[in-house]
């Protein structure tokens, strides 16, 4: 399976093809807010989506998503954390530290707009389920740069 990479800026799309075999993977970023999506205290916080494209919810409990390769569990889920099937998940990267199942989820740090690693991790603790590996590229104001779950292409203009 292959999945495309969407750099997206001002209506304009770059597109990159990598093999992606995981089941649920990080579909999306942002780490640059320009207000477009805002935490439940109005704070234009970074963002990470995760897409899970199996036939059955995932259990996430336990599960960590992190911008540093050589701390896998940076930042952890706490049990009940879930993500149904065909489901997608917002997880901001706000340096707010939130894990309470049934709100919004707020990692222990923010994103780098300069580009860095970033990956989600299975509960195990050393898994790589999906990553961005060195690291994503530098971001825009408003830009999200992420997998296409739709296989088709996109012109470049």
């Amino acid at each position: 399976m292959k999945a495309l990479y969407i750099l997206k800026l001002a209506g304009l799309s770059a597109l990159l093809t990598a093999p992606v075999s995981a089941k649920v993977w990080i579909s999306e970023i942002v780490a640059d807010n320009d207000g477009s999506h805002l935490d439940e205290d109005s704070d234009e916080s970074d963002w990470v989506e995760l897409y899970n494209d199996g036939a059955s919810s995932v259990d996430l409990g336990g599960w960590s998503l992190t911008d540093d390769d050589t701390d896998l569990q940076k930042w952890i889920f706490p049990p009940g954390a879930s993500i149904g099937s065909q489901g997608y998940l917002v997880v901001f990267a706000s340096g707010k530290n939130r894990r309470v199942p049934g709100s919004e989820y707020h990692t222990s740090y923010s994103l780098k707009r300069s580009g860095e690693y970033i990956g989600l991790i299975q509960a195990d603790g050393s898994t790589v389920e999906h990553d961005y590996a060195p690291e994503y590229p530098g971001q825009f104001s408003g830009a999200s740069y992420g997998v296409s779950q739709t296989g088709g292409t996109n012109a470049l203009l």
